[in-house]
């Protein structure tokens, strides 16, 4: 079906839309090579990826492309196959506190698009009964969970606002898939956007790939992105083996930065960790204030984009003085912790 419909849509498709028809044929080529995906579901996945890619293509066709081009050479090469032999199981968390309906049921819609994988998402709400009751209303919304067989959901209600932190921690204790990651209630992962990030973490063997990100204020009219000049501190779009939490612990409870905490306590310890370079694993598509110009404290414009019908600038950012402080403070507490060991690891005599 999906086959006939691109074919006869082909003839009357402008330049740059058959390109990107032509792109998602590609992919789907692509994925035939999976031995456990069947026709009626490659089908869907190519419905999804113009669903979605129609929604958001102003923005997609600037920043996401090389999403296609990454996925479609790695399926190509044959090198991914070894690593699908089964779906992969991928637990995503997401915090919740004074959520946006619309932006909520955007979030977790995406996870339910997601191609190729299997998605336990588990939200976690701070504290809010109110929050509790539009999490299960937007779940109704998207319809049955039997409705899609490879996403699976669970809610926690924390006692009392906790902080994201551990909200996060909530859920991440809950994680019993081989990998995981996290999504924020206000951004959308891309469908394709947890099948590549397996793939790049399974082919590099290291423990947690940081992907390049970007962040997009529709109505602010605004790019935020975020390049590698941040990658010390950690980018906000990863997944990572489930087996550094047993190993490295859970999140801080903090309030603010507990993502850098994380990211700085993985590097103190050497863990094994990729700087991916593909961009637009997730946009962020709510107005806020904070976002009415391109400076910040921590960003710094660098590029405008003219003549574009929402995308005004791309943007760098720097750490703030406060940033640092706190990295100082966690980086001594990790030294501390580091000779208290040794000491009872090789008392003196």
């Amino acid at each position: 079906m999906w086959l006939v419909w691109f074919e006869a849509a082909l003839l009357t498709m402008e330049p740059e839309t058959l390109e990107h028809f032509e792109r998602i044929g590609a992919l789907l080529e692509g994925l035939k090579a999976i031995p456990w995906l069947d026709d009626e579901e490659t089908g869907q996945i190519g419905e999804s990826l113009l669903e979605f890619d129609s929604q958001y293509w102003s923005f997609l066709r600037i920043l996401s492309l090389p999403l296609y081009s990454e996925l479609t050479g790695l399926l190509r090469s044959g090198s991914v196959l070894p690593h699908l032999q089964e779906r992969p199981r991928i637990s995503v968390v997401v915090p919740v506190y004074r959520a946006n309906r619309d932006l909520l049921l955007a979030a977790l819609g995406s996870l339910r698009m997601q191609v190729g994988v299997e998605i336990e998402c588990l939200i976690s709400v701070d504290g809010r009964e109110e929050d509790r009751q539009l999490v299960h209303e937007v779940l109704a919304q998207l319809g049955a969970a039997e409705d899609s067989p490879h996403w699976k959901v669970s809610v926690f209600l924390l006692e009392h606002n906790r902080g994201v932190g551990m909200c996060r921690n909530r859920a991440l204790r809950e994680v019993n898939t081989p990998f995981f990651t996290c999504l924020d209630a206000d951004d959308m992962f891309h469908p394709l956007r947890c099948l590549h990030a397996f793939l790049v973490l399974q082919l590099s063997a290291v423990a947690r790939v940081n992907t390049g990100w970007s962040r997009v204020s529709i109505r602010e009219a605004k790019i935020l992105m975020i390049n590698g000049q941040i990658s010390t501190h950690g980018h906000n779009s990863f997944m990572a083996r489930t087996e550094i939490l047993q190993k490295y612990g859970y999140l801080s409870d903090l309030r603010v930065h507990e993502d850098t905490e994380y990211m700085q306590r993985l590097r103190h310890f050497h863990v094994p960790m990729l700087d991916s370079p593909v961009v637009s694993h997730y946009l962020n598509s709510e107005a806020r204030s904070d976002y009415e110009s391109l400076s910040t404290p921590l960003r710094k414009e660098v590029l405008a984009i003219e003549g574009h019908p929402y995308l005004c600038g791309t943007v760098i950012a720097s750490p703030d003085r406060e940033r640092l402080q706190i990295e100082q403070q966690q980086q001594n507490l990790y030294d501390q912790l580091m000779s208290a060991a040794l000491l009872k690891a090789f008392p003196p005599d």
